[in-house]
């Protein structure tokens, strides 16, 4: 875990909010929420609260962190999770790859989406005997 999250965590224990949080280390509330959640992630936790306190138990020494599931500097494309907010991520977690795969993907059934559904209405139109303008 990044001193940046620690830090970040330790505010989130002393009540702070993102937007506090932000003003007070200079980042944006988007960004500090972002590594809030990488930080859950990594502790897995589901709450930013949950998370501040195992941070603050390991402060005062009561128990170690557990070991971080995935190391930060490896970047896993696969499997591809969804460009849409869940439950689970609130906020955008994809990585520039990630990013990049989903805008090809977009970009390659965007039109092909389209040429069927005019085909699928110019079908209907003939079968219904509807004469086209």
């Amino acid at each position: 875990m990044s001193e940046r999250q620690l830090s970040y965590l330790r505010l989130v224990y002393q009540h702070r909010s993102s937007k506090e949080i932000a003003m007070l280390t200079g980042a944006s509330p988007r960004a500090v929420d972002k590594q809030l959640l990488k930080a859950n992630n990594l502790l897995g936790t589901t709450s930013r609260i949950d998370a501040a306190r195992i941070v603050a138990e390991h402060d005062a020494g009561v128990e170690a962190l557990p070991p971080a599931i995935v190391l930060p500097s490896d970047e896993h494309v696969f499997p591809l999770p969804p460009p849409l907010p869940t439950a689970g991520a609130a906020a955008n977690m994809l990585t520039w790859k990630q990013a990049a795969i989903w805008s090809a993907i977009i970009a390659i059934l965007t039109p092909i989406g389209l040429t069927v559904a005019g085909m699928v209405m110019l079908t209907l139109t003939f079968l219904l005997g509807l004469k086209v303008r």
